[in-house]
This record gives C-alpha cells, sequence and structure tokens, in this order.
C-alpha cells in the first residue's frame, strides 16, 4: 500500500518511492526525479558493455567445444567472437539460437560452464547435435528430420538414409510418427531403399527391385504394419515385382519377376 503523498513507481524489481510535495513545484520535481533515473539507466545501458569490453575479467581466455559431429568448430567460435568474447553477455539460449541459424537448425541443446580466473574465464561449450533418423527430398531441398520430428537442413550432413520423396513436406511433418515407424520397420528387415509419398499413396522401392504400395501415410497404422511384417517374414519378396497392401489389410502381390505374362494379381490373402 503506498504511503500517504508519496508516488510509487516500478522498475523491474526496483520499487520507487518519491515524496510528494504539495503543489506545482512538488509535481514537477517528481517527474524531473523520475526522468533522470530513467536518463542514467539508459546512460549506464549504454556505456558498460564498451566499458567490460576493455576488461580482461570479463573477456573468454579459453574457449573450448565438446560434442560436436558434423559442425565445423570454427562455426561455434565465430558465434562466440559476434558476442564480443564477453561472457557476461553469452547465455544457453542466445547462443544456441544464433548457432541455429547458421547450421539450418541442426543444434537440439548446448551447455555452457564457466571457469573464471585472474585474467578472463576459460569458456567450454557442450554441443548436441540433431541427428537424422531420415531425410526428406522436396522440391529440390533436402531436409533431415531427428528421432523427435523436428526438421533441419544443416549444410555440413552430405547424405542420409533412408531418403522419401514428396511434393508436399507437410505431408510428413504431420504424420511423422507413422513414417518413422514405417521406416524402422522396412530398415530392420534391410530391405528399404527409398520411399515415396502422396496424398494418395505411399511407395516403398526395396532393394531387390520390389515396390510396395501402401495406403497414405495418415491411414498406415500398426494393424497394417503388422501385415507387412508378416509379409516380410514368410514371403520370399525377391520373387515379386509388386505388392500391394490396402486399407482392409487385403495383401496384392503382382507380376512374378521371370514371368511378364500379364500384371494381374496372381496372390491374395489377408
Amino acid at each position: 500500500v503506498p504511503f500517504k503523498n508519496t508516488t510509487t513507481f516500478f522498475k523491474k524489481n526496483y520499487v520507487i518511492i518519491l515524496p510528494m510535495k504539495e503543489g506545482r513545484r512538488g509535481t514537477w520535481l517528481s517527474y524531473f526525479l523520475v526522468v533522470l533515473w530513467l536518463f542514467s539507466m539508459a546512460l549506464a545501458g549504454f556505456f558498460i558493455p564498451h566499458f567490460t569490453d576493455n576488461i580482461s575479467f570479463f573477456k573468454i581466455r579459453v574457449l573450448q567445444v565438446e560434442g560436436l559431429e558434423t559442425i565445423p568448430p570454427h562455426v561455434v567460435a565465430e558465434e562466440v567472437k559476434k558476442l564480443k568474447n564477453n561472457w557476461l553477455f553469452i547465455n544457453k539460449y542466445v547462443l544456441l539460437k544464433n548457432i541455429n541459424t547458421s547450421t539450418g537448425n541442426a543444434v537440439k541443446d548446448i551447455e555452457i560452464t564457466r571457469r573464471f580466473g585472474r585474467n578472463g574465464v576459460d569458456l567450454k561449450i557442450t554441443i548436441k547435435e540433431r541427428k537424422p533418423v531420415f531425410s526428406v527430398i522436396s522440391n529440390n531441398s533436402k531436409i533431415f528430420f531427428d528421432e523427435d520430428g523436428t526438421a533441419f537442413q544443416s549444410p555440413y550432413i552430405n547424405f542420409s538414409t533412408p531418403l522419401i520423396y514428396t511434393y508436399d513436406i507437410g505431408l510428413i511433418n504431420k504424420n511423422f510418427n507413422n513414417a518413422k515407424s514405417l521406416i524402422n520397420l522396412l530398415s530392420s528387415h534391410s530391405v528399404l531403399m527409398d520411399i515415396y509419398v502422396t496424398e494418395i499413396s505411399t511407395i516403398a522401392y526395396l532393394k531387390n527391385g520390389t515396390k510396395l504400395v501402401l495406403p497414405p501415410l495418415f491411414l498406415i497404422n500398426e494393424s497394417l504394419l503388422e501385415h507387412v511384417s508378416k509379409l516380410l517374414k514368410d514371403y520370399n519378396i525377391d520373387m515379386y515385382k509388386e505388392i500391394e497392401i490396402g486399407t482392409d489389410n487385403l495383401i496384392i502381390i503382382r507380376g512374378g519377376k521371370g514371368n511378364e505374362v500379364n500384371n494381374v494379381p496372381r496372390h491374395r490373402y489377408q
């Protein structure tokens, strides 16, 4: 509760209580003191960075970067330099944002450790890079997805399998878990080459040349994946050109290799 005949101003964690004098003179004095205080804070904010730049205590003496796998160390060093090599201005969130801007969101997390000395600070930065579980080619751009479904475009990763081709990256964003489950299943049998995703179907090309036609990603569920798993275990898929599994879990096998008579269903089972 404000004191009687006082004016209270709030500034972050500071509370300023100014006594009010009666009349116009007291009011103008209150305004003058407030303006003077704000001006002094602005002046300090302008000069403090320049002041600390010339004091060795605030300087980074040694920079140690750990955890890098694909990103060159100089990328991190450059971002530290942009913050004037001053530990006072370096915090986790600012540095992480800046590094991700220059690496295409390739860093998942960082940790900063400071060890203070008389002549400066030893700064250790531990980097946790994003690791792609698959990559997507869309409109001539290569986009990686990590295990959490976060997309990133690191210029330091040249290639990652398996590959998904699609004209609409939104289909992957919306159905990431389904795509990941399908890829994990096919990769566990060491048969997958690449996948083509559209709104009407999901087509996987296997290493033996067989074409596996599935429903669109949003309709791929656990039941359908169980049928795919059973198919890979019970059938010699090398013998067939195309295998289709519908939403009713009906499996249609077409065109045995070496038998080019027609392209009609040769075997069905549920």
